[in-house]
């Protein structure tokens, strides 16, 4: 099928796909800090208006490959792997803080709800409640005292 197409003497065309790739890249490298805010824009603004392969490789003339930076390594590495050792592995004591707070959150949720929706109902269970710790402690002091 290759050798029916006739040879190609010129630049390449490329479509929306290669433009936005060029735009995700660019973000990639401002994100990383290799390029300003007012560069990123104005080589996305170029990468948009772009319509040959050419036009693109301008915008990376002086941007590492992706491939390249996978494989550079970083001036910094972490205590552990800096003397060969693996790094310490943090072992987690128990579950995190916030699902010990979330009961007392919820019933605080509830209680609020109610005492924005319905405040009566919350002083009718205050005073059963109240009345019945009174009642049940008065009963056991009597016992003791029976004694």
């Amino acid at each position: 099928m290759s050798s029916n197409l006739p040879e190609r003497h010129g630049p390449v065309r490329i479509g929306d796909a290669e433009r936005d790739q060029a735009v995700a890249m660019l973000s990639d490298h401002f994100v990383a800090g290799r390029l300003t805010q007012d560069e990123f824009e104005d080589r996305s603004d170029q990468a948009t208006r772009a319509r040959y392969a050419g036009d693109l490789d301008l915008l990376f003339d002086d941007l590492p490959d992706p491939a390249e930076l996978q494989l550079a390594r970083s001036p910094w590495s972490p205590p552990g792997k800096a003397a060969g050792r693996p790094p310490r592995q943090r072992q987690r004591q128990g579950p995190p803080p916030f699902v010990m707070l979330a009961p007392i959150l919820m019933i605080g949720l509830v209680v609020t709800s109610i005492a924005l929706t319905a405040p009566w109902l919350l002083w009718g269970l205050f005073w059963i409640a109240l009345f019945s710790g009174a009642h049940r402690h008065h009963h056991g002091w009597q016992h003791h005292h029976r004694r």
